[in-house]
């Protein structure tokens, strides 16, 4: 939707390789969950990354739901894109989107924060203060757009899905409720998660208690 957040991505993704340090393995067959997806950067990483994948995607905000769906069908991934956020509730929620900034939109938004935070990465990148006010500036103008929400549990029990191989999660400070979307019926079906979470009010070490107690 727009280059810089994509040059973005993609040196994130494909280049320093995020998704696939720590030992995180892919083989054909594997199920993948891309949890937070955007426009598909990193479904489209795993699809390329390994052959016969299966991908159960979803991206609540309309815009980059438009686009994940496109490149989809454009890099014949196989799976599902679905049009809702998954959460420790079902119903629905107000999400902060970024028009400028799509991959940091958010239910738990703080647009002030957030600019801070792109600075401090664009300045610790190496860009200098002129273009990093350029490239800041406006990009952190709020729409609130309603959303659905469901449990990762009832997508499973929904789709019939054994085992996630990979359950991908970088959904901007709502990680750990994804996690309790997961009955404990359902944790023994998880093999591997990669996610990035935000540690505020302890929420690293909630998420970390959750992996290490299954």
């Amino acid at each position: 939707m727009n280059a810089g957040e994509t040059a973005l991505l993609f040196r994130d993704i494909y280049v320093e390789r995020c998704y696939m340090q720590h030992g995180i393995t892919l083989s054909p067959g594997d199920t993948v969950f891309d949890v937070g997806a955007n426009i598909g950067m990193a479904s489209l990483f795993f699809h390329l990354e390994c052959a016969g994948l299966v991908f159960h995607a979803f991206e609540p905000a309309p815009v980059p739901h438009a686009a994940l769906s496109a490149n989809f069908a454009t890099h014949e991934i196989a799976g599902t894109v679905t049009a809702c956020a998954l959460s420790d509730r079902s119903g629905t929620a107000m999400l902060s989107y970024y028009p400028d900034s799509s991959s940091m939109s958010s239910f738990h938004a703080d647009p002030a924060a957030e600019a801070a935070l792109m600075r401090t990465f664009l300045e610790r990148s190496g860009f200098d203060e002129e273009d990093v006010d350029d490239m800041v500036e406006g990009r952190h103008v709020v729409q609130l757009i309603e959303c659905p929400v469901r449990t990762l549990s009832e997508v499973i029990a929904e789709r019939g899905v054994t085992t996630i191989d990979l359950l991908k999660i970088d959904v901007e400070k709502s990680e750990l409720e994804v996690l309790r979307g997961l009955s404990e019926a359902d944790w023994p079906r998880i093999r591997q998660v990669v996610a990035e979470v935000h540690d505020i009010d302890g929420t690293l070490d909630a998420f970390l208690s959750l992996l290490r107690g299954r």
